[in-house]
This record gives C-alpha cells, sequence and structure tokens, in this order.
C-alpha cells in the first residue's frame, strides 16, 4: 500500500501533539499529587502541635489543685464562692508553670459569678443545681511558639469547689424532717427562697418516703436553689426515736425554766401557752445567745431576732423578716412560711418533728408556705455548736451536731478538701470580661 510523504508527516504531527497533552497531564498531575502531600504534611505537623498544646493544658488542669495552693495568696477575693457573692471581673497573672514537648505550660486563676444558675429541672446534687454565686477557675493553657508566634494553643479551664456533702449519712440539713410519715409539703416557688447546704444536704429526712414527699413538694425548676439537694439521712441521736427526743425536750424546758427565774433572758426564756412575737425583741444575740422555750404554739413576725436554741412544743410560723442563728426545734410537726414578707433568715438547723405520733414513731411532719419567698435557710455548723453550748452535761450528751466547722469559701480551704468539679476546654477563656491576652 502506498502512503505519501504528507501522510506520514500528518501522523507524526498528531503523535506529537498527543505526547504533548499526556506529558502535560501527567505534569499537573504530578504538581497536584505534590501539593496534596505538601498540605497533608502540614496539616499532620499543625496536628501534632496542638495534641502536644493540648496535652500540655491536660497536664496543667490535672496539676490545677496545686497551682491554686501555690498562689491563693495572690487572689485577691478570699470570699469567692459564697452565697449571693458576685465575683470579680480580674484574674491572676499567667503563670508559666513547665513544659510538655515543644509546648509551655501556663496557668492563671480567677472568681467569676455564676453564669449559668439552674433554671429547670436538674439531676439531685449535680454541680450546676445551685443558685447564682461566685465559682472559683483555674485556667490551663499549653502554648507552642515559633518566630516570636503563636503557632498552636489549646485552654482548659476547671472549676474547683469544696468536696464533701454527698456521701453524708448521719445529721441533719439546713432543714431537717427526722420521722418517716410525710404529710403536706409546700415549698415557695419563688427563685428568691433558698435553703444551702452549706457543703452538705439542704434538706434531709430521716428515710426515703420522707424524702420522696419533700422532693415532690419542691418545684421542679426550682430544685436549684436547694443547694446540697435532698436527702434521706439517718438523724441526730436527740431525736433517733421520740423517747430520746422526749428526755431532750425536758431538759431544754428544765433549763429553760432556770434561766427564767434566775433573771437571764433578754425578753423571756420560758413562755406557757402560744407566743405573738412581732417588732423588734431578741431572743439572744451572737455574742450572748440563749435557750428560748414555748409551751405552745408561735408566730414569730416583724424584725424579730435570736440566738442559741428556739423550742417550740407546737407549731411555728414564721412571717414578715424574723432571723435566728442555731437550732430551731419545732416538736408540732409544723412550720409555716406566712405572710407577705420575706421569710426571713435562718443560719443553723431548723428541725421539724411531730413527737405525737403513734406506736413508738413520729406522728405527721408538714410544711407550708403561705407568702413568705424570699427566705434564705443556711446550715451553719459554728451556730449549732454555739447552741449546744448552751446545754448542760445530760443535755450534751443527748444531743451534738454531726458535723465539722468547714470553709465557706474554697480560698479558705486546704488543698486536701478541694476537688475538680467540672472541667471544659475553653475557646476564649472568657474573653469578654478579661481580653484575649
Amino acid at each position: 500500500m502506498y502512503i505519501s510523504r504528507d501522510g506520514f508527516s500528518c501522523q507524526r504531527g498528531i503523535a506529537l501533539l498527543l505526547s504533548l497533552l499526556i506529558l502535560m497531564v501527567l505534569t499537573l498531575l504530578g504538581i497536584s499529587a505534590f501539593h496534596n502531600s505538601h498540605i497533608q504534611e502540614r496539616s499532620a505537623g499543625n496536628m501534632r502541635l496542638q495534641s502536644v498544646a493540648f496535652e500540655a493544658a491536660a497536664s496543667g488542669a490535672v496539676d490545677a489543685i496545686n497551682f491554686f495552693d501555690a498562689y491563693k495568696a495572690t487572689g485577691p477575693d478570699a470570699n469567692c464562692g459564697e452565697l449571693d457573692h458576685d465575683g470579680w471581673n480580674g484574674a491572676t497573672a499567667w503563670v508559666t508553670r513547665g513544659s510538655v514537648g515543644e509546648a509551655t505550660v501556663k496557668q492563671r486563676m480567677y472568681c467569676l459569678a455564676d453564669e449559668y444558675p439552674s433554671e429547670g429541672p436538674c439531676e439531685e446534687n449535680a454541680w450546676d443545681c445551685r443558685p447564682a454565686r461566685s465559682q472559683l477557675f483555674v485556667l490551663s493553657r499549653g502554648e507552642i511558639t515559633s518566630g516570636g508566634q503563636v503557632v498552636a494553643q489549646r485552654d482548659i479551664e476547671v472549676r474547683l469547689d469544696i468536696g464533701g456533702g454527698g456521701g453524708i449519712n448521719v445529721g441533719c440539713g439546713a432543714i431537717c424532717f427526722p420521722g418517716c410519715n410525710p404529710g403536706t409539703f409546700n415549698f415557695p416557688t419563688s427563685n428568691a427562697f433558698r435553703v444551702d447546704g452549706n457543703g452538705g444536704p439542704a434538706i434531709t429526712g430521716a428515710c426515703q418516703g420522707m424524702r420522696d414527699g419533700i422532693r415532690n413538694g419542691v418545684s421542679n425548676n426550682r430544685i436549684g436553689n436547694y443547694v446540697g439537694g435532698i436527702h434521706a439521712t439517718t438523724p441526730e441521736s436527740a431525736w433517733e426515736t421520740p423517747e430520746s427526743t422526749e428526755l431532750f425536750r425536758t431538759n431544754l424546758e428544765t433549763s429553760a425554766v432556770n434561766a427564767q427565774a434566775a433573771g437571764e433572758c433578754m425578753v423571756y426564756c420560758f413562755r406557757s401557752g402560744n407566743a405573738y412575737e412581732y417588732g423588734t425583741p431578741q431572743f439572744g444575740t451572737i455574742a450572748d445567745p440563749q435557750i428560748t422555750y414555748i409551751t405552745g404554739s408561735a408566730w414569730m413576725g416583724g424584725d424579730v431576732s435570736g440566738a442559741g436554741i428556739l423550742v417550740v412544743q407546737g407549731n411555728l410560723s414564721w412571717e414578715g423578716t424574723p432571723q435566728f442563728r442555731g437550732l430551731i426545734l419545732v416538736l408540732g410537726g409544723s412550720f409555716t412560711i406566712a405572710g407577705g414578707g420575706s421569710g426571713g433568715q435562718h443560719a443553723g438547723s431548723v428541725v421539724i418533728l411531730n413527737r405525737n405520733g403513734n406506736n413508738g414513731s413520729f406522728g405527721v411532719a408538714n410544711f407550708y408556705n403561705e407568702g413568705g419567698g424570699n427566705a434564705l435557710y443556711r446550715y451553719d455548723c459554728a451556730a449549732l455548736w454555739d447552741a449546744h453550748a448552751l446545754l448542760d452535761a445530760n443535755g450534751q450528751s443527748m444531743w451534738a451536731p454531726e458535723c465539722v466547722v468547714g470553709p465557706a469559701s474554697p480560698y479558705t480551704a486546704a488543698p486536701d478538701e478541694l476537688i475538680i468539679a467540672s472541667w471544659r476546654e475553653n475557646i476564649g477563656w472568657r474573653e469578654e470580661f478579661f481580653g484575649s491576652n
């Protein structure tokens, strides 16, 4: 077959063109593969740096309690963590604490108001079941620099708190129902009404049935106002049985009668029948507490105040803005918050029982709310021990608070009392408060 010279030229030109196109495609594929490999290498390097930075931040988070112990003297706010404390918009300076690989470990500490107080149902005794209060934080940062620039950074923020409370199985909370016969429980729905266990349970009952009855009387969207939760615990010795309570009651009555006869009372120590107290009478002071015994029911309103031990053989109605520090013992079975006032404040423990039960058990106990909604009941171990000191030897042998005096603020706690209550990786570490540096 004859093929012209021109035909050979045409075929050779097409082959050259195809070769060039194939070479160009292979070149582009090679460049793309090299570029992707370079990106993957840089990405892997960046991921490694971020991983090292995170490991450095995590090592600081684990060491947060030791950091706090070493630098708490520089903290500007020893009241951090107390109820109704707003915190402060400042922080300790960054402190370099060591290194992990190429990463430097830095830490700082600050106290902030709780941004997320509980507004809805939450698990009992969870760390966030609490009213707004300031909280103590330690921020740990892992940081890697190159050429004077930060190339990798990770932050972990931990919240420190005082441990304890979860394992309590003996004693009373801020409000205590030693019996196992629940009646009507109607707690205020106001967000201003709060009960603070101060490291222990907020409210206690002597059995699971009492605990459940109390819990059913608290609105789900207000459980966060009961700091420490609602627990079933074994009562203290004086109210383990109606018989032990009766012995303790008799001792208190005798002590009050004797003090009244000796003229040792600010208003009175012993009142036969019902008591209606309004205005500004004082039934003992912090410096001079006393035992006050009322054989009937009592209505306390206005600006009544007192300290020591208040025993009401009947029922107690708490109106207006009364304040008391120590032990309140209600033997008639019912405690009522009434009137349009704040409902008062109490530091110590309120024990509510009904000594008129059957078959060797306590009777029905009740908690009524008829208006007061801004009260604060706070467990205060020191106040209870001051009340204990008022008793004679027999009374002291029958009752002693099942508690120890502990710190109210993490700043005053020993390191072995602190726990890491929660942690999170923090993006921006509260820049809205402190800026980005």
